[in-house]
């Protein structure tokens, strides 16, 4: 668990993809510093455990009409929201580009990109409504380096950052916008449905200077900075959080 020495109390936040490794960690931190959360995912259960500030919405955030009134439901209950992060993002399909089918391609690119542009268009207005709001978006390593097998997944993270951009200059300074872009993190992102790992972790780990992949906790915290007024002077940026394995 990570100790958070931000205020959070009584601060109203939504995650994007709340039931993620990433989510998961970022809520518990958010829920023991007193903040007011809202998660969203496609799952119809929560798995963060029952909590006075927390609600859950099981929702596609690639359906606007889902979200909609979700919003409403926030800005009446909150009248404004303090931070928004995006975390959605999957790959369904290992392949070169040449043997995707356009629906996995758009499949993989819509939740990873699509879903963040349909949640920052229909939680802006909130946003907007408060002092010194905060934009979070995750983006990817894999945005940055070419690796085969990950065409749509990389583009749509890509994407994520020049959106994310752009964006934090036309709502400065009323909210601010930024981007993480972990390398591997130990989550199931990483592993088959046998268990197994989508690459050799050990061989990986020799790559890393600091020599381990990262951990939710390790991803959370800079999220956490980021929405807080620690970071008051940042906009438009992306923080890679990768043990040393790019240094951009």
């Amino acid at each position: 668990m990570i100790l958070s020495n931000y205020q959070l109390q009584e601060i109203p936040v939504v995650i994007i993809g709340s039931n993620s490794g990433i989510g998961k960690a970022l809520i518990e931190t958010l829920l023991n510093g007193g903040a007011l959360v809202y998660g969203l995912d496609v799952q119809k259960e929560s798995q963060i455990p029952i909590h006075k500030n927390y609600t859950y919405y099981c929702a596609n955030p690639l359906d606007i009409d889902a979200l909609e009134p979700i919003a409403k439901h926030i800005g009446e209950n909150d009248g404004a929201l303090q931070a928004l992060v995006n975390l959605s993002g999957t790959i369904t399909q290992f392949k070169p580009i040449s043997e995707l089918s356009f629906e996995a391609w758009n499949e993989t690119y819509d939740i990873s990109f699509k879903s963040c542009f349909n949640s920052c268009k229909v939680f802006t207005p909130l946003l907007q409504k408060a002092r010194a709001a905060a934009i979070v978006n995750m983006s990817s390593g894999l945005a940055f380096i070419g690796q085969k097998n990950y065409g749509p997944y990389s583009a749509a993270k890509a994407a994520v950052v020049s959106f994310s951009k752009t964006l934090a200059a036309e709502v400065a300074p009323d909210i601010r916008v930024n981007t993480v872009a972990p390398g591997a993190v130990d989550t199931n992102f990483i592993y088959k449905e046998d268990g197994s790992t989508r690459f050799d972790k050990e061989q990986y780990k020799k790559i890393v200077p600091l020599g381990s992949l990262g951990t939710p906790d390790e991803i959370a915290s800079v999220i956490l900075f980021l929405l807080s007024d620690a970071a008051s002077h940042m906009t438009g940026q992306c923080l890679h959080i990768n043990g040393g394995a790019g240094m951009h």
